[in-house]
């Protein structure tokens, strides 16, 4: 158990309570987020990892062009892309999808732990806004989902492995796939270590989605903090 220093009142209590009702309608998708989240950039690696000969055929279609924009010469055609390879990125498309309803939740929740007078650094609606802002989405985020837990709630580290494993994956994806080009053994590798990390973060991200979702269902059901 843990020891909130913020007691919220009835009146917080029973405001929560209906803002509750509205994020619990996607507390069940959202436990299950992470993992189509996941299983999208594992499939996104393997057809990159297939795809490997376009990207080179690529990658020299760029140094020649470069060359033949320099000296005059007739551009060269650009490589075509595998069909089945282009049909995938319609698959971002239901990422997309999952993404905003993610949003959408953040923002109730983050309303909920307001309302019980949960300590956060961020507005709900500037802790969804600030995805969207390069540099400071590299942290405020985090902060964000964070504080829609009380302090001292051990969740709270899921939240924390989350966002680190996050970074992680987004890091390695460029990487992935530059070394796929120019160093197929070493890109192998980072494919391996790019999917024990997908892996590591649909568990840690499915955790501390829960948590949160939990945590407001039980404080709203007893009427105040557990403490």
């Amino acid at each position: 158990m843990y020891a909130s220093p913020v007691a919220a009142g009835q009146r917080d209590v029973q405001a929560a309570a209906s803002m509750q009702a509205g994020q619990a309608r996607l507390d069940g998708f959202i436990a299950w987020a992470p993992w189509i989240w996941v299983i999208a950039g594992v499939a996104s690696l393997i057809v990159n990892w297939a795809s490997i000969g376009y990207y080179r055929d690529l990658w020299h279609w760029w140094h020649a062009l470069v060359q033949a924009s320099g000296a005059g010469r007739t551009l060269p055609a650009a490589p075509q892309r595998p069909l089945w390879s282009s049909l995938f990125s319609l698959v971002g498309l239901g990422v997309l999808a999952v993404e905003i309803v993610f949003l959408v939740w953040q923002y109730r929740a983050a309303q909920v732990a307001r309302a019980l007078r949960y300590p956060a650094r961020h507005s709900p609606g500037w802790g969804v806004g600030c995805w969207f802002v390069p540099v400071v989405n590299l942290w405020m985020p985090y902060q964000a989902i964070r504080d829609c837990l009380p302090p001292g709630h051990r969740a709270r580290r899921y939240v924390l492995s989350t966002w680190i494993t996050f970074l992680i994956v987004i890091f390695l994806g460029p990487v992935t796939l530059v070394a796929l080009v120019g160093a197929p053994d070493l890109g192998v590798a980072l494919v391996c270590l790019s999917v024990a990390a997908e892996m590591a973060l649909g568990v840690s991200a499915s955790r501390a989605v829960t948590a949160i979702a939990s945590d407001h269902r039980d404080v709203v059901a007893t009427g105040s903090p557990p403490v």
